[in-house]
Order: C-alpha cells, then structure tokens, then sequence
C-alpha cells in the first residue's frame, strides 16, 4: 500500500531535532569558550563579503599565537557580523581548543548569539509543526490500514477523443 510512504514524514521532524541539538551546542560552545577560553588578539590575514543572488555572506581569516601553537582559521560570517568587524586589522578572540566553537570573536558574539536564538526558534516552530503533520500522514495510514485497501481504478475519459482519431 502506497499510504505506508507517508510514515516517511517522520524525517523531517528528525531533521530539526537534529539541527536544533545542533544549534544549541553552537550555543552552548560560544558560551563555554566565552566564559573559560583564554583572550588573544588575532591578526586579519583574509576577509571578504560576497553576494550570490540575495545572500550575502563573507569570510575572514584569522590567526594567533597560543600556548598551543600558531592557530589560523577561515570563519564565516554573516554579513551583519561582517559589517562590525569590516575595518579591523586586529580582532580580540577567545580561544578554548576542545570547546564545540573554539574561536569566539569578541566584537561579534552578542550578534552571533542573537542569531543563534533566532535559529533555535525557527526550528522549535519547525519540529512542532512537522511533528504535527507527520503525527496526521500517521493517523491518516492507521485509518486506511483499519478500512482496508480501496482498489484503484484507472478510467479512461478520452475514448471518444481516441476513435476519432483512429477513424482517420
């Protein structure tokens, strides 16, 4: 029975689940790495904002001496934290090496955690919603398992159509 494909709606609030845990341990490493990482200034070697059809995102790379060594990293960003860190040539930083967001740049991190706020309520309203669609495509199979198959009847319309055409 065609109807069992709808149990595959389930994905999709596994889907935000997954990308909400995701989110909040984005969240929760800007904290971490905030509150026990250790402060450094890191010299812009790269940054760049590009345009591709209506998003505009950038990059910038960064590096430092820590107790650990040299660190240069590529980060992303947004094109509003891009915007606050545009004209720097040196950008404070937070480093912690084992925390899920090592790098932290200070300039932008309330900015960063507003969005990453943002992005966990997006997807809170998207795992309810697609909880609820995937619980009715559920209830909507258990009734048609319980009702039985319908057969299905193709029927054909168009047979005047296609002797008039064979006619000629």
């Amino acid at each position: 029975m065609k109807v069992y494909f709808l149990y595959a709606t389930w994905f999709l609030p596994l889907f935000f689940l997954f990308h909400g845990l995701y989110q909040g341990a984005v969240y929760r490493g800007l904290d971490e790495t905030y509150e026990s990482g250790t402060s450094y200034v890191a010299d812009v070697l790269d940054f760049d904002v590009k345009q591709i059809a209506a998003q505009t995102n950038g990059y910038v790379v960064l590096r430092f001496e820590s107790t650990e060594g040299t660190i240069e990293e590529k980060l992303s960003l947004p094109v509003q934290m891009a915007q606050v860190i545009m004209d720097s040539e040196k950008i404070p930083v937070r480093f912690k090496a084992d925390s899920f967001r090592p790098i932290v740049m200070i300039p932008v991190l309330e900015l960063q955690k507003k969005v990453v706020r943002v992005n966990l309520a997006v997807v809170s309203i998207g795992f309810l919603v697609t909880l609820l669609i995937a619980w009715k495509a559920s209830s909507y199979v258990a009734q048609r398992r319980k009702s039985g198959d319908e057969p299905l009847v193709i029927e054909r319309i168009d047979t005047e159509e296609l002797n008039d055409k064979t006619e000629l």
